[in-house]
């Protein structure tokens, strides 16, 4: 079990570390564009202080919360966005493209969606090894508009695979708001439709994401259908930068 005070220092951790870029930025020394996190914290610590190091994590552009709070090494993630050799991709990724197989991150890159996929492939392997593992896959509401993640949902179900698909919805895809994109419906009740099992969850309190990421895991190991959690949040920087 987490202490309330472990999961605030995990998010305060992630807060400065974003903010420390930010304000660098200007200096053009980083190698690439960031996508910042700021704001959305609470749902990158209550996810991942649910999972074991051997469960896997994929993410998307918006990865440094994900990374951080899974365990990955801040000093190879700061080195990959300075383009530097020592980066977890060796510095020829930036701040979209980073991993850590030591703490359980299994990627992120820059295609909207494009990790579901590769995070529900995961998922099979793990399935077909008998492996005790959940794998969880984070993205936000834009992602949710693209086919290849309702077609890897419909896989995930129709084979009973263990993965959590989180959807931080906040609100909006770059600067498109989300009642400019979607139907008024529900995201989660979409993925119900698909077979998922449902959670939700405020995304700025750190202790209903976990409360909501136990019970999703859980009835992953016993064999469930696929979990989603839908997690309302905002981030408050830019799109793209500080």
């Amino acid at each position: 079990m987490m202490t309330l005070s472990s999961l605030y220092r995990s998010m305060l951790r992630i807060r400065r570390v974003e903010e420390a870029i930010a304000q660098r930025y200007g200096a053009q020394e980083m190698r690439c564009p960031v996508h910042l996190s700021i704001g959305q914290e609470a749902v990158a610590v209550g996810v991942c202080a649910a999972l074991r190091l051997d469960d896997g994590v994929f993410s998307g552009h918006r990865a440094h919360a994900h990374y951080l709070a899974k365990g990955g090494d801040l000093k190879a993630m700061l080195a990959e966005i300075y383009g530097l050799e020592d980066g977890c991709c060796r510095g020829v990724g930036g701040s979209m493209h980073i991993i850590d197989l030591a703490a359980g991150f299994l990627g992120a890159v820059p295609i909207v969606g494009a990790t579901v996929p590769l995070a529900v492939g995961a998922a099979w392997a793990a399935r077909l090894r008998n492996e005790d593992r959940v794998i969880t896959v984070f993205f936000g509401d834009g992602a949710f508009e693209e086919g290849v993640v309702h077609e890897s949902i419909n896989f995930a179900v129709l084979h009973k695979l263990p993965i959590l698909f989180v959807c931080e919805n906040n609100l909006y895809a770059s600067y498109t708001r989300l009642s400019d994109r979607q139907p008024n419906r529900s995201i989660h009740g979409v993925a119900a439709a698909h077979g998922c099992r449902t959670f939700t969850a405020e995304g700025n309190d750190v202790q209903a994401v976990y409360d909501a990421t136990r019970a999703a895991v859980a009835s992953l190991r016993a064999g469930g259908a696929p979990a989603f959690l839908e997690c309302a949040t905002y981030r408050w920087r830019e799109h793209c930068g500080p």
